[in-house]
């Protein structure tokens, strides 16, 4: 799978040719393609709802006004949510960003139960996370 960038370039041949990647070489094409398909809609949803919260939009107020405490943090855990996503794709820090990533959900996890509904979109984010990204480096399996 080949990720433009500005310029033409291809995101994942430089970080092939840098000696970094953010998949395992011995992987099959198509669990890689799944594997970043996976892991890229878990991302655009993280950064969606960040942004969300930087923004102030009114469902998100009104959602995390549900939750005792955490009105007032919005822009805050806005920014971490777009940060953690950065931490994730960037290869160095992929797998920090992962764990980082994967304790996150579990939060979300938690502050929807907390608010009274049933964890939909933090299992979603959960698994889609998880998926996406032991589909790429299966390795993670056996820490």
């Amino acid at each position: 799978m080949h990720l433009r960038c500005v310029g033409g370039f291809f995101v994942s041949q430089i970080l092939i040719a840098a000696g970094m990647s953010l998949h395992e070489a011995e992987i099959s094409k198509k669990q890689r393609i799944a594997g970043y398909l996976l892991s890229v809609l878990a991302s655009l949803m993280i950064v969606g709802g960040g942004l969300a919260k930087v923004a102030g939009a009114d469902p998100v107020v009104e959602n995390m006004s549900r939750i005792p405490g955490f009105e007032d943090k919005l822009v805050m855990i806005g920014i971490l949510e777009i940060l953690l996503v950065a931490l994730y794709w960037i290869s160095k820090t992929s797998n920090l960003g992962f764990f980082l990533l994967a304790s996150f959900t579990g939060g979300i996890i938690v502050a929807e139960t907390v608010s009274g509904l049933f964890p939909v979109s933090g299992l979603l984010l959960s698994f889609l996370l998880y998926a996406g990204t032991v589909m790429r480096k299966p390795s993670l399996l056996k820490i």
